[in-house]
């Protein structure tokens, strides 16, 4: 047995042999060359950010789409080669995150993404095919609907010659009595006027320049009142010769002065031009100017060479010639324009509402479409991960369990890109159909008023 003193003596070596090992160890550290401390530190900073990188950290669709893509991503899969490739590395020792990190370097789409995520973020769902102006004037206003704006200006002939008679009413008396049952089946929005000619002094040669200078308007251009319009109609009666230049280049003024839209003329008319203008002239330059208005002739109980003028007045004017010979004739004229403008509001209906129709199905399909390729990128890229991801396991480079784990990460990325597709075009297509109904419906609604108005 050993003694008390071996056992002291022992125990002294041992405490001295620790307190030598801890010293040199001190001096070793010591002598270690400036920055090495620095690169290890450097190196182990690299690791950690080498590790960050395997991590998942894309949480919304835009920076997925800022990803790199996969060595083997888009045309470039190959599901043997990434099988050959995923044979070269050892997954074992690999966590779900690592493993499922590794797998995006070789499939991810990442920027491929991008051109048809700009298409969604850049697509414009509102409806921009321009909604006709004809007839009327008809516009689609800034808050989305259908406004009418219609200048009608009536240009009555009151030379002496309208005093003639026809079964027992005056020329004058029946283009009246006329022109008050049609300006009165305008529809409430429209404006309209009444300027006479000739109404001056007589149709004797001495007052000619009073009489050829002699126009005005009787009913400025606004909503038609019966009673005022009726008044001004009683105003005046037929007396001097039939200044038609004059009446027209003034009307010109009426119209700069008055309001937007539609500007259409009818000249009521029993004769020519009595007054050295040209009244052919003047018709052109009125329709091709930027009021745009359109001149329409009436003539009443006109000679054949009367005839040949108005009706060249009438198509320098853009506009039509018709003749009547008695009050019946008036009427059916009216009733014939009538029918007319119902017609015109009958194919303006139909004709924007299937512009629009068309324009929306266009766009709804261009949506459809990308949103398929799009769908079709984002399935892909998750059927390529999951199969991976199973060829690992199979081939025991990962549990069932691991495996569980990184088909859960990619399907939160499936769900993500997946999540934004539907929500941008259901958005989309929400947009477009709605702005595409209530335009619809404007000019539907406004077609219907029309029509009924013309069709009363």
């Amino acid at each position: 047995m050993r003694t008390v003193k071996q056992v002291l003596f022992i125990a002294l070596i041992v405490l001295l042999s620790a307190i030598l090992f801890a010293c040199g160890s001190n001096e070793t550290g010591n002598d270690q060359k400036p920055g090495n401390e620095n690169k290890n530190k450097l190196k182990a900073d690299e690791k950690a950010e080498d590790e960050e990188e395997k991590l998942p950290f894309a949480s919304t669709a835009e920076e997925i789409l800022k990803e790199k893509p996969g060595q083997y991503s888009g045309n470039k899969y190959n599901k043997a080669i990434i099988h050959r490739t995923l044979d070269e590395e050892n997954f074992l020792e690999k966590d779900s995150f690592e493993i499922y990190n590794t797998l995006l370097t070789y499939i991810r789409e990442g920027e491929n993404y991008k051109q048809h995520y700009d298409f969604f973020e850049e697509f414009n769902p509102s409806i921009e095919t321009p909604v006709s102006e004809m007839p009327g004037g008809m516009k689609l206003e800034e808050n989305g609907e259908v406004g009418l704006n219609t200048n009608i200006a009536i240009l009555l002939d009151a030379s002496g010659s309208m005093a003639q008679k026809i079964g027992g009413k005056t020329k004058m008396e029946l283009a009246k009595e006329a022109i008050n049952e049609f300006v009165a089946t305008m529809p409430e929005e429209a404006n309209v006027m009444l300027r006479v000619y000739g109404h001056k002094g007589s149709n004797d040669d001495g007052d000619k320049e009073l009489s050829c200078g002699a126009t005005e308007v009787m009913y400025d251009l606004k909503p038609y009142n019966e009673t005022e319009f009726r008044s001004s109609l009683e105003s005046f009666e037929p007396k001097g010769w039939t200044p038609i230049a004059k009446a027209i280049q003034e009307t010109k003024t009426d119209f700069e002065k008055g309001n937007e839209g539609s500007n259409i003329i009818y000249v009521v008319s029993d004769g020519i031009e009595t007054c050295d203008g040209d009244p052919v002239q003047a018709a052109k330059e009125l329709h091709d100017s930027n009021i745009k208005a359109v001149i329409n002739i009436i003539g009443f109980d006109v000679d054949s060479d009367g005839q040949k003028q108005l009706f060249d007045v009438a198509e320098a004017g853009g506009g039509q010639y018709k003749t009547v010979s008695n009050a019946a004739d008036f009427k059916k004229l009216w009733e014939s324009e009538r029918r007319r403008l119902f017609n015109e509001w009958w194919n303006w209906s139909n004709s924007n509402w299937s512009k629009v129709w068309n324009e929306q199905t266009k766009k709804s399909n261009e949506i459809y479409k990308e949103k398929s390729k799009f769908n079709s990128l984002i399935y892909d890229e998750k059927s390529r991960l999951n199969e991976a991801a199973y060829y690992l396991q199979q081939k025991e480079q990962m549990s069932y369990e691991t495996r569980q784990e990184v088909d859960s990460l990619i399907k939160q990325r499936y769900d993500i890109l997946d999540t934004y597709l539907s929500d941008k075009s259901d958005e989309l297509r929400k947009t477009l159909e709605e702005e595409s109904a209530e335009l619809k419906e404007a000019i539907k609604t406004k077609g219907e008023e029309m029509k009924k108005k013309y069709g009363d």
